[in-house]
């Protein structure tokens, strides 16, 4: 299947929006192994990333365009619904720094736009038919953080928003900001002492409704995943197997799901290893660790239920399908593969983008099979 998609498509944002845009334009299976102690430095969540609900509807995000030095890269969101995939990028505001996502349970998608060239702040844009159409939302100053999960909605219009001052919080959908926490705050804390807080990565709500949040920790063997109630910030990350005591450990992603929570961890530089909370709250179940020789995390994708995917050095693809499962790895991957996205019943595409190109992979039986291709308009030689 073949589809024509560009931004001319897509609605302008609302008329609160022109400043912003006018603002943005002056701009522009694998084996399980014990970890080996080493340095890492703060681990830097890849943007590129996927997320899709229990019925297999989702977004992603991924480059596109040219060279990022000549601002010739602009972020593209696409959303799939009943297995078809169209162009959902909100039009009107410079994209180049990137693009991040947080949905609401059954409500809006919320799209916040990283500070790029001239751009200091982040404009946000709703939707609530899964991007056709979007309007402005507050937006957030200082920008948001350059992290996938800078965004996390929760119940009754909530949100949280990572930005380089710390955690911010809305209780009506982002039509105000109020200051949550910073980093160094949250590494005064007793829970924020026993990790030694570097650094926010980000953040999500627990099924109850808890703002969390993930972080980068100093102090070998934690994890740096902390949940307040009441103003009161508690350790809220799993217990990590002893292999993990002299390891640095960063946290890539954490993500709400319909069943949970999921978490993705880096231990030094070469161990990852994914958790997943259930709905009912408890301990954490996690992966097997999985050994990475070093390589880095280019992409993440969270699926249904509690499934997750990554690429490795944009090569090779490996996907975990929670509890009681084993990393599986994917045969090679289709070329210029950016991410990957997870369905319901284990299907798995590879998602890639070249240029102005956007390619569906899907994984059967013999393997890659293109399933859908979308051209998209870019502007070359614009930073909007």
């Amino acid at each position: 299947m073949r589809t024509h998609a560009t931004k001319a498509r897509l609605a302008v944002l609302a008329a609160t929006a022109a400043a912003v845009a006018l603002a943005a334009g002056c701009g522009s299976s694998a084996p399980a192994a014990t970890a080996t102690t080493s340095a890492a430095p703060p681990a830097r969540p890849p943007l590129a990333a996927s997320f899709a609900d229990q019925a297999g509807a989702g977004w992603t995000i991924v480059e596109m365009g040219g060279s990022a030095a000549q601002d010739n890269n602009f972020w593209q969101m696409f959303y799939r619904q009943a297995s078809t995939w169209r162009l959902a990028t909100p039009a009107g505001v410079a994209d180049n720094g990137g693009l991040v996502v947080a949905g609401t349970p059954a409500g809006p998608l919320l799209t916040g736009f990283l500070p790029s060239q001239d751009l200091t702040f982040s404009p946000l844009a709703t939707s609530t038919n899964s991007g056709a159409t979007w309007s402005a939302a507050s937006p957030v100053d200082p920008g948001l953080a350059d992290v996938p999960d800078a965004l996390a909605a929760g119940p009754g219009g909530r949100l949280i928003a990572l930005t380089s001052g710390g955690a911010e919080l809305s209780q009506r959908l982002g039509a105000s900001w109020t200051h949550l926490i910073t980093a160094r705050a949250l590494a005064a804390t007793p829970a924020g002492r026993a990790c030694g807080v570097t650094g926010l990565t980000g953040a999500a709500f627990s099924p109850a409704g808890v703002p969390m949040l993930a972080a980068t920790c100093a102090r070998p063997g934690v994890a740096g995943l902390f949940a307040e109630t009441n103003g009161t910030w508690t350790a809220a990350g799993p217990a990590l197997p002893t292999a993990f005591n002299k390891e640095d450990i960063s946290v890539l992603r954490l993500a709400a799901t319909g069943s949970g929570l999921v978490a993705l961890l880096r231990a030094g530089t070469g161990t990852l290893q994914a958790g997943w909370m259930g709905s009912s709250g408890g301990a954490w179940a996690l992966s097997p660790p999985l050994r990475t020789g070093g390589r880095r995390v280019t992409s993440t994708a969270v699926g249904p239920g509690s499934s997750i995917g990554i690429i490795l050095n944009a090569a090779d693809g490996l996907t975990w399908s929670g509890p009681a499962g084993s990393w599986r790895r994917l045969p090679a991957l289709p070329r210029w593969t950016a991410t990957l996205a997870l369905g319901s019943s284990g299907q798995v595409d590879a998602l890639a983008a070249h240029g102005a190109t956007f390619t569906d992979w899907r994984l059967g039986p013999a393997g890659w099979t293109s399933g859908q291709t979308i051209h998209v308009t870019i502007p070359y030689g614009s930073s909007s």
